[in-house]
């Protein structure tokens, strides 16, 4: 949205009578609805997410929509979701999921508020509703859907960082002691791909480590003492299957 022009809906309201507005060229237009449309489908709809496992292999598995996945990341700490029980805590409620999901939500209603739209259960469908717009849209109100395309790949960005922070601290080649998990993939906007990272790292903030795989966190303390134990099993284990016990290393 320029500073010259807010616009609502299916029509233009000039804040700035002395500025000319030039209109979208149809291309324009195109382009940002396929973009628009695009960018809602990557908060609606379900991913796909390959995990690297500690032993080389991999799984593909489904994921939860993105936005449903920011809505998961405003839930306060030690809320269930899967009704299980599990080492560690989720990390407290994000401001900047809250302010995400306010925004989305100010914007949509404000949108279709006047369109005769059955009442929504959750923002996915408020979203869908929006989104559906865009065709003929494009042709009535091309300077909408230019504004639209903007704000919902701003949003897919946004959400992306809540979901998959940067790890300031990696903790490579450690696995997560609770899911197994090693290495995860993360969308990159440099790279505009997604891209392997180490699934734990510390979070220097809290002074906790993290899996970013599951979700789950430890403080520090806590995290050194599972350490240990993992490295002392693993050194039993290799032990173990060598045949070297310490009655034969004393001997």
């Amino acid at each position: 949205m320029t500073s010259a022009h807010r616009f609502v809906a299916d029509e233009v309201v000039h804040t700035d009578p002395h500025v000319v507005h030039k209109a979208p060229t149809w291309g324009e237009a195109a382009n940002a609805r396929l973009a628009w449309e695009a960018a809602v489908d990557q908060l609606v709809q379900p991913g796909q997410h390959r995990v690297h496992r500690e032993d080389g292999s991999t799984e593909t598995a489904e994921v939860l929509p993105l936005l449903r996945q920011v809505e998961e990341a405003v839930l306060p700490s030690g809320t269930k979701t899967s009704g299980k029980t599990l080492l560690g805590s989720r990390p407290p409620a994000s401001l900047g999921a809250l302010a995400l999901l306010a925004e989305i939500r100010a914007a949509v209603r404000g949108c279709c508020r006047t369109h005769g739209h059955t009442s929504w259960s959750t923002l996915n469908e408020q979203l869908r509703a929006w989104v559906a717009h865009a065709d003929h849209w494009q042709i009535d109100a091309a300077d909408y859907v230019l504004w639209a395309a903007e704000q919902a790949t701003r949003w897919v960005q946004q959400a992306r960082l809540v979901v998959d922070p940067e790890p300031r601290f990696p903790l490579r080649g450690k696995a997560c002691p609770t899911c197994g998990v090693d290495v995860v993939q993360v969308w990159s906007d440099d790279q505009n791909d997604h891209v392997r990272r180490p699934a734990l790292y510390i979070d220097p903030d809290q002074a906790d480590a993290v899996c970013a795989a599951c979700g789950l966190r430890w403080p520090l303390d806590v995290w050194i003492q599972l350490n240990t134990m993992a490295q002392q099993q693993l050194t039993h284990e290799t032990l173990a299957v060598t045949g070297i016990t310490h009655d034969d290393d004393v001997s």
